[in-house]
């Protein structure tokens, strides 16, 4: 039979397969979790039953996207895949729905770091498998790989790690679920900043999931519900760049980031 051709954008064939980095709280393999909830509302329109989610282990999820050459990987972003070496060509990501930032934390009554250089010597717990390994190689850390995001902060507050790589709002989230004051790291030191969405092989079938995505998400970025759901993770909308140590920086303008206290403002232009 042949297939109906008058809608491009129409997906045909398999459905995309999407890995979902599991690392905790925020991205469950059960399904719930900030990253989770996110993405069901990403789907549900447009996309309903037409997108295989496969949520595992961040390590393994980032194994099977590449070996597979025609999946997708959530969440994630073509700059985050290059600084940890991922340079493969042949790749596409959607629109970001918020910008993400990598920190470097500390217990709330420490001082944090402000630079590299403040890391030598100090234990430093990292997320298993994540690109924190190579971008603070070199820097005279010991670093400690940790599976859990929840035993990472832990592992923190109890002192069996002097610092902790994290990323916002991840860590905003996490502290809150554990009923602790947040950990502490300097705003002005930031490893990386990128767009959170999703990154697919190049396939015919994914330039017009993407291009569905890229509809969804503006749709949604226009809607009080969405807001308010990043709202409650402590991001709103910005303006303005700020550097980070990789260069990895969105353009300029308003986007929506993670907050630091004390500098929030209301969102605009919410409907």
């Amino acid at each position: 039979m042949a297939r109906d051709t008058s809608s491009p954008d129409r997906l045909y064939g398999r459905q995309p397969v999407v890995y979902g980095t599991v690392w905790g709280h925020t991205l469950e393999q059960d399904g719930s979790g900030f990253y989770n909830e996110l993405f069901s509302a990403l789907t549900s329109e447009g996309l309903n039953g037409q997108v295989d989610y496969k949520p595992m282990p961040y390590r393994r999820a980032r194994t099977q996207f590449k070996a597979s050459r025609s999946a997708c990987l959530y969440p994630s972003a073509l700059s985050v895949l290059k600084a940890g070496g991922d340079d493969q060509p042949g790749l596409l990501e959607s629109q970001s729905l918020f910008q993400a930032q990598e920190h470097i934390f500390t217990r709330p009554d420490s001082q944090p770091p402000r630079s590299l250089a403040d890391l030598r010597g100090k234990t430093v717990a990292i997320p298993t498998g994540s690109i924190m390994a190579k971008i603070l190689k070199g820097s005279g850390a010991r670093l400690i790989t940790v599976h859990d995001e929840t035993a990472k902060a832990q592992m923190l507050m109890t002192g069996r790690v002097d610092m902790m790589a994290g990323m916002l709002p991840n860590e905003h989230l996490i502290f809150a679920s554990l009923g602790t004051h947040m950990a502490a790291y300097d705003e002005d030191f930031t490893l990386l900043e990128a767009g959170i969405g999703v990154v697919c092989h190049d396939t015919p079938e994914n330039r017009s999931f993407i291009r569905t995505l890229d509809d969804r998400i503006k749709s949604l970025q226009q809607t009080s519900a969405f807001r308010e759901k990043l709202s409650e993770a402590g991001i709103m909308e910005t303006s303005g760049i700020e550097a980070s140590l990789n260069g990895i920086t969105p353009a300029a303008g308003p986007r929506l980031r993670f907050v630091h206290p004390g500098r929030r403002s209301p969102f605009s232009n919410i409907r």
